[in-house]
């Protein structure tokens, strides 16, 4: 009778642990909305699980450098829009000074004018943003040209930066200086040094010289404008890629709440059903066993 009732006590303690079990992980999904709580929930979707978050994880860190990346894009673009003005601008003083009705001083006040304007483009140049040089290639840190005299020296590299902004996607932050702006203060000393020597023969080389810069820029401009388009359509893959993501996770982590609430509820009156069972051990005597 002891060995019975002993053995009884015993499984009336397992059944109750069990239950007590699975009524905390009932509960505990209905709370936190996840029927993955513990990794023996499910190895194979905790595993997946992970490999999800870590994708999404990507996905910001992709996030972030495509807003800074289209940031210096958009910056270096609004710089090249402002030196395709300015390089007009020279020009058109230029084709006023290669008038054969302006003198030798006429041309040196129109030589003062295109240097203002080469100080202008100097500054473009040298734009800072964000501690970054633009157009100084990896030397972010110095100003991507100096002046003496009338000669503009690139003081930066040949390296173009990058930004990694999908798993096969990269996008140029900058354009090189050399490649854009040399070409312009090359072609801008010639000219005035043209001008300041009363060389008429000298102005109109000179001029097509200048000419020939303002489609360098617009090409320089159209590639920014390649790389500012894969950065804005990179953003609409990350959304849905993220979205896919977000709804395959949801599949495998998110309970059933309504199935949870109902479980809990099941659960609860197993366990009243079970303790009820257990009191009744140990008040039978020895007429229950006789029967």
């Amino acid at each position: 009778m002891r060995v019975t009732e002993s053995i009884s006590y015993r499984n009336l303690i397992a059944n109750v642990s069990t239950l007590n079990e699975r009524l905390e992980q009932a509960s505990q999904q209905v709370s936190s909305g996840s029927k993955l709580l513990n990794l023996h929930d499910g190895p194979a979707e905790s595993a997946e699980m992970r490999l999800l978050e870590a994708q999404l994880s990507d996905i910001d860190q992709y996030q972030t450098n495509a807003d800074n990346g289209g940031f210096f894009l958009q910056a270096a673009d609004s710089a090249l829009s402002s030196l395709n003005d300015l390089v007009t601008a020279v020009f058109t003083r230029g084709s006023a000074a290669a008038s054969s009705y302006n003198d030798a001083q006429a041309r040196s006040t129109l030589a003062s004018e295109i240097r203002s304007l080469r100080d202008q483009i100097l500054g473009l140049a040298n734009a800072e943003v964000r501690g970054r040089y633009l157009f100084a290639g990896s030397r972010v840190t110095s100003p991507a040209f100096i002046l003496s005299g009338d000669t503009a020296t690139y003081q930066g590299d040949e390296e173009v930066n990058t930004v990694k902004i999908g798993d096969w996607l990269q996008v140029r932050q900058n354009l090189t200086g050399s490649g854009v702006f040399s070409p312009v203060f090359d072609a801008i000393e010639a000219l005035v040094a043209a001008l300041d020597g009363n060389d008429s023969a000298a102005i109109q080389p000179a001029l097509g010289q200048v000419s020939e810069t303002l489609a360098t820029v617009s090409q320089a401009r159209a590639r920014l404008g390649v790389d500012l388009a894969k950065v804005q359509d990179s953003e609409i893959a990350r959304l849905n890629q993220q979205l896919n993501i977000q709804t395959r996770k949801s599949h495998i982590g998110d309970a059933d709440i309504a199935e949870a609430i109902t479980r809990v509820g099941q659960v609860q009156t197993a366990l009243e059903a079970t303790l009820t069972v257990g009191s009744r051990i140990g008040q039978r005597n020895l007429f229950d066993y006789l029967g």
